[in-house]
């Protein structure tokens, strides 16, 4: 195969992703070749005989809800390739969905049942690396997290009982987005610094929220000030 061709694998049952959808990926990006399989195992097979390195996998519902204890074999495998979980219909009351966002390796959520050029748009954003997820949905989400978070949980406890874990757990981006936001700096802003859209910047701060355990941005910047104050007394202690 050519080296120049991108990989996608879909994971789940073939119906799930219909013939219409394939076809207007390949004919929309002819770089593009589609794996379709119902088993881990046969993608690592397929990906290790063909050499061909998967850039994206999308991981069907059905498969994400039954795997959620073991979605990292797919980061230790492929560290570097997009994983997203596709889903069909409504996701109002899919508690799957938190659950595999809990995991901390699915970032990017994906409808089945877009609109045909936002479907195909979504799946370039990830291809080229960045992350997709409705903004509806993590409205949703967001809304839901600070309803128990604010039953549960203050900033203060979140610091002294997890400081450099909950900042630890971050990625390097995310930890750059973080300390823009310390800086007051807006999502159009901290965007523009990271030659970012600011869709993209409005997930990592979703994922920055969600793994430091804090409510909005103005506990997480408050977190990360006072585990710098944390950080330099340690210092000056030594």
């Amino acid at each position: 195969m050519s080296n120049q061709l991108r990989y996608l694998y879909f994971i789940g049952p073939g119906d799930r992703l219909p013939n219409p959808l394939e076809n207007a990926l390949v004919r929309e990006l002819p770089d593009l070749a589609v794996h379709i399989t119902n088993d881990w195992v046969n993608l690592v097979r397929t990906a290790d005989h063909d050499d061909a390195y998967p850039n994206l996998i999308l991981i069907d519902e059905a498969y994400g809800v039954a795997n959620t204890t073991n979605l990292r074999q797919f980061q230790d495998k492929y560290p570097n390739t997009g994983l997203c979980l596709t889903f069909n219909g409504d996701y109002h009351s899919k508690q799957y969905i938190r659950e595999c966002l809990k995991t901390g390796v699915i970032h990017n959520i994906l409808p089945m049942n877009l609109r045909l050029d936002l479907w195909l748009f979504a799946v370039q954003i990830m291809l080229h690396g960045g992350s997709y997820m409705p903004p509806d949905l993590v409205e949703l989400l967001e809304i839901d997290r600070n309803m128990q978070l604010e039953k549960t949980r203050n900033t203060e406890e979140v610091v002294q009982t997890g400081d450099h874990h909950a900042v630890g757990a971050l990625t390097p981006r995310e930890r750059e987005v973080l300390a823009l936001i310390a800086q007051g700096q807006q999502n159009k802003t901290i965007a523009a610094n990271l030659n970012l859209s600011e869709h993209t910047i409005k997930l990592h701060i979703h994922h920055i929220i969600s793994k430091m355990g804090v409510s909005n941005r103005t506990e997480a910047a408050a977190a990360f000030f006072q585990i710098q104050d944390a950080d330099d007394r340690r210092r000056l202690e030594r």
